[in-house]
Parts: structure tokens; C-alpha cells; sequence
């Protein structure tokens, strides 16, 4: 017999399953953030359960013990959009090669708890997208409109074919888009219009290293082409190497050859072989570019190299081939012939400090001239490459010296600011000694609120576990004052960090009392360290030796 339905108790039913289904509560999880997610920044849920607020305080995820974070929803019914953030739209969530995605969903009457990664942040990097695109944000305006713009690489064997084409954007820049082989780590490539005789090159068709991109780093990486090799987009600029003295003895009409590291330092190469001018100086000729030519003069072979006037061999002379124009050489002697006299050597400074002021006088004080540092018969003079120079009558036996620009309030100081100690040299050592100037003492760079000391060496025979210590003028020269023990970085090596006072601080190194101080690599007591401020954020200092220990490095 067929039951009539009561209608009545249907309708109860049925609204007791929505106010059921209703008051479910549902946890969405996330177990998983990109690996580039700065540390300590919150994580958000938002949907149109709270009007899309990207950063509402009551919508932010906890971090649970297995390192997820979790949140519960509040009860609601039927179906939920959503995506997460760091708080705000700007750092949403993208997909794993950064692009956008559809908004997430559930319906709260299917499950209790949800799980979900996130693949990447709209405001950083992807790290772990399967694809590159590389970006030709620019290119030569003598590129040809028909000529295709491909890679070669080492994932087509450098020879470019379809795939590696480049498409145009709407924009009208071009792309190519590489999928990621299994197993591959990273693509080394080089643009071409088709073919390696036609690669991308430097502006004045130099050739260029292959161009290394990794995949996972970044999903777009933007190239800038500077020229072809094919089609030099400027016609390169020269340096020409001028000799304007040789010695007296040079057999005439014999050759003369630039031996460097663009010829693998051959002596006699044909290639390199100086010509002569209409006034009958030699000279050869090499374009302008990003180069450094480290070079020596020879007749044919390393037993006819240029030395100096004592016949001993010089130092490679160096040129910067991107900022030169025309250089000088003197040739003082030949290695396989005698000297032809000269009794003066020369002090050449081959770098002084950018802040110098212009018409700067530059001296050298010494041994030769009771220390004055502002003598006028001792100045610098500029030569015609620029460089200043200083002629010294050679003497008998040993002599020192230092730089100063007047006074020694205005004298050398190394790269970090540390007094140097006096140059020492024999007569007899050089001909020519090149002199590098790092910076004035009374010229800082920069402003130095705080200085960290590096001990970049120490002695092989310092105990293990020594405590090292700061004495210094600032502190009454306590040799173990426990506000100034080095700790460690984390390459093992003592630093210590400390604010600066005044102008300028004198120091000395130890290990916990003044039986225990450094001293230089015979034993013998140094001078106070002598750093000025204003140079260097890190300074690097060796120590030779331990009073109470003997041993070298």
C-alpha cells in the first residue's frame, strides 16, 4: 500500500540539511610556498567570503608545527572562490611560471579540509617554472628588417633551427621560449641572424663569451644585442704604441716586435711587428676595446727583450686598451746588448686617487731629502701620457720614500685608510718603479659610522681557540678589554665590529696581554696600526707574529 508523503515534513527535512550542510566549517591547508618566500611574512586567504580583502588580519594563515599553514574557514554554504597572498594583491599568487591563474574554489557541503600549494608571487622571480623565454629587448639599428634573430646553443648542437627562432611581440619586441630538457640545468647560448658567422657580438664585432642562463632561477630573462659580427655597428677606434727612444746601439734597420697576451707572448711574431712613420718612429697599431694589453719589446726573441739599464728584466708594461689614444715607450736596453748610460731611475705613478684635486702638486720625501714632504725641486712632473713622474740622481746603496701632496697631513694612505709604512729600495733595484696611490689621508670617500677588522692571516703557530683582542688609543690600550674580542665570520677568519671616533684611531693586535702582542716577522716590535676613517666600511690587516711565539705564515 503506497504511503501518502507528508509535504510539511519534507520542506522540515530538507532545510535541516542546508542548516546542516550550513554550519560546516572547512580548514584549508597550504603545505607548500616557493622556495624564494622572504622568511617571517604572513600568508592570506582571501575570497568573496570577505569581499576580496587581500590583507584582512582575521583572514591570516597560522603556521602549524609541520611547517603548513592552516586556517578555518567560517560556516557558510555552496561555493567558495579564493586565492592567497602575502597581504596585498601585489605579492598574489601566480602559477609556477609566474602567470596568472583562475580563482580557486570548493563547495563547503563536499569536504572538511583542503589542500593546496602555492607555485610562485606575482612580485618575485618563479623558481622552479619548466620554461624560459628570453627576452631581445634591443638590437642593432643595422639589423636587417627580413633576417630571422635565432639561438644557438648547447641544446641544438649550436646551430639554430625552428624552435629556436624568435617570435615578435604586439609591442614589437622579440622572444624565444625554451622548454626545459629532463636532466638540464642550464643553457649556454649566443643570438644569431642564423648562423655563428652572423652571432651577436661586441659594437665593434668582437666576438663575445656564450651567454649562460640557468632554468628555475627566473621564467624571462632580458638580452640587450650590441652588435653583429658580421656588421660592426662602429668602426673601432686605435691605440697606437709609439717608441720615442731606443738605445743608441740598436742595430739599424732591424725589427722590432710586440710579444703580449693577444699573441700568446710570442717574441718574433710577423703579426706584431712594428712599423715605422714618415718621421721614422716606430710604432703598431691595435683597436680601442675592452682589453687589458699586458706587452714587452723584443728583437725576435726573449733573449732580445727590452730591460733595464742595469740588463735586468722589467715588469710587463700594461696598458688599458678602452681608454688609450697614443703611448710612448722608452726602451732603456737590450737584453743581449750593453747599457748606453744613464744614472738617474725614475718613480712612475701609475694610479693616483680620483678625488686629487686638479693642479695638484704631488712630492716625494725620503731618505735623499730629510723627509721634507713639500720641497719644490722634489714635485712630480706629468708626462705626456698623463702619468707623474719623478727622475732621481742613482746613488750607492739603500733609500726610502714616500708620497705626499705637500704636507704629511696630505701624504699616502692605503686602500683602507692605514698609514703605509716607507718604501725601501736599493739604488741598484730598478730602473723604473711603477707606484700605485690608493688615497690621501686628508681625502675621504665616504662616511664611516662603523668599521669591521678583518684578520685576513695569522701566524700557522697561533694557539687554537686564542682569544684575539683590540688594543687601541680608544679604549686606554687594554690588551684584553672584553668589549673588543674578534669573533668569527663564517669563513673561520677573527673580525670584530666597532663604532669610529674621531677622525683617525691607532691599535695593535693581541691575544690577551701585551707578552702576547704582535710583532713583524722578525720578532722585532712595530709601530702602532695606524688606520684613518672615511675609506673602507672592512679593513684587512695580516698579523707576522706573536711576541711569545716564534714561526713565519
Amino acid at each position: 500500500m503506497r504511503k501518502k508523503v507528508n509535504i510539511p515534513t519534507m520542506a522540515l527535512l530538507v532545510l535541516g540539511f542546508i542548516f546542516l550542510a550550513s554550519c560546516q566549517r572547512v580548514v584549508v591547508r597550504v603545505n607548500s610556498l616557493p622556495p624564494n618566500t622572504p622568511g617571517g611574512q604572513p600568508v592570506f586567504i582571501t575570497g568573496n567570503f570577505n569581499d576580496w580583502d587581500p590583507g584582512e588580519t582575521r583572514y591570516q594563515m597560522t603556521l602549524g608545527p609541520d611547517s603548513s599553514y592552516y586556517i578555518t574557514l567560517p560556516p557558510g554554504f555552496g561555493k567558495i572562490e579564493y586565492k592567497f597572498t602575502r597581504g596585498d594583491w601585489t605579492t598574489v599568487e601566480k602559477n609556477i611560471c609566474g602567470e596568472e591563474i583562475e580563482n580557486r574554489s570548493l563547495y563547503t557541503a563536499d569536504t572538511d579540509t583542503i589542500t593546496d600549494s602555492i607555485a610562485s608571487w606575482n612580485d618575485l622571480d618563479p623558481v622552479d617554472c619548466p620554461r624560459l623565454t628570453i627576452l631581445i629587448d634591443g638590437f642593432p639599428e643595422n639589423t636587417p628588417i627580413d633576417d630571422v634573430i635565432a639561438m644557438a646553443s648547447n641544446l641544438n648542437s649550436w646551430d639554430p633551427d625552428d624552435a629556436s627562432i624568435s617570435k615578435e611581440t604586439q609591442s614589437g619586441s622579440r622572444y624565444i621560449t625554451i622548454n626545459r630538457p629532463q636532466g638540464v640545468n642550464k643553457v649556454e647560448f649566443k643570438l644569431t641572424r642564423g648562423s655563428l658567422s652572423s652571432s651577436e657580438s661586441d659594437k665593434f664585432g668582437n666576438e663575445i663569451p656564450n651567454r649562460v642562463v640557468e632554468f628555475g632561477t627566473k621564467d624571462t630573462v632580458k638580452v640587450s644585442i650590441e652588435g653583429w659580427a658580421d656588421k660592426p655597428e662602429y668602426k673601432p677606434e686605435r691605440v697606437t704604441l709609439l717608441i720615442t727612444h731606443l738605445p743608441k746601439n740598436t742595430p739599424p734597420e732591424e725589427p722590432v716586435f710586440l710579444a703580449s697576451n693577444l699573441n700568446s707572448w710570442a717574441p718574433g711574431d710577423k703579426n706584431y711587428e712594428f712599423q715605422r712613420n714618415k718621421n721614422g718612429e716606430l710604432f703598431y697599431s691595435l683597436p680601442q676595446k675592452d682589453f687589458t694589453l699586458d706587452f714587452k719589446i723584443t728583437r725576435g726573441d726573449w733573449n732580445s727583450v727590452e730591460v733595464d739599464k742595469n740588463g735586468y728584466d722589467i715588469n710587463n708594461r700594461r696598458i688599458d686598451l678602452n681608454n688609450a689614444d697614443t703611448v710612448k715607450i722608452n726602451i732603456i736596453r737590450w737584453k743581449d746588448m750593453g747599457g748606453t748610460g744613464d744614472d738617474d731611475i725614475t718613480i712612475l705613478l701609475t694610479k693616483i686617487p680620483e678625488t686629487t684635486p686638479v693642479d695638484s702638486k704631488i712630492y716625494i720625501a725620503g731618505t735623499f731629502n730629510d723627509w721634507d714632504p713639500g720641497k719644490l725641486r722634489n714635485k712630480f712632473r706629468m708626462a705626456d701620457d698623463g702619468y707623474y713622474y719623478f727622475s732621481l740622481p742613482r746613488r750607492n746603496g739603500d733609500f726610502e720614500f714616500r708620497i705626499t701632496r705637500g704636507s704629511w697631513e696630505m701624504a699616502q694612505v692605503d686602500q683602507y685608510g692605514s698609514e703605509l709604512p716607507s718604501y725601501k729600495y736599493n739604488y741598484n733595484d730598478f730602473d723604473t718603479l711603477f707606484v700605485d696611490v690608493d688615497n690621501w689621508k686628508d681625502l675621504t670617500t665616504k662616511r664611516v659610522n662603523q668599521v669591521t677588522l678583518v684578520l685576513d692571516k695569522m701566524p700557522i703557530n697561533t694557539p687554537q681557540n686564542s682569544r684575539l683582542y683590540l688594543a687601541s688609543d680608544f679604549n686606554n690600550w687594554n690588551p684584553e678589554d672584553k668589549d673588543l674580542i674578534f669573533g668569527k665570520l663564517p669563513n673561520g677568519k677573527p673580525a670584530i665590529t666597532f663604532d669610529t671616533y674621531g677622525r683617525m684611531m691607532e691599535y695593535k693586535i693581541t691575544r690577551g696581554g701585551w707578552d702576547r702582542v704582535e710583532v713583524n716577522r722578525f720578532g722585532e716590535e712595530i709601530p702602532n696600526r695606524i688606520l684613518y676613517f672615511g675609506f673602507a666600511d672592512t679593513v684587512y690587516i695580516k698579523v707576522d707574529r706573536w711576541r711569545d711565539q716564534g714561526g713565519n705564515y
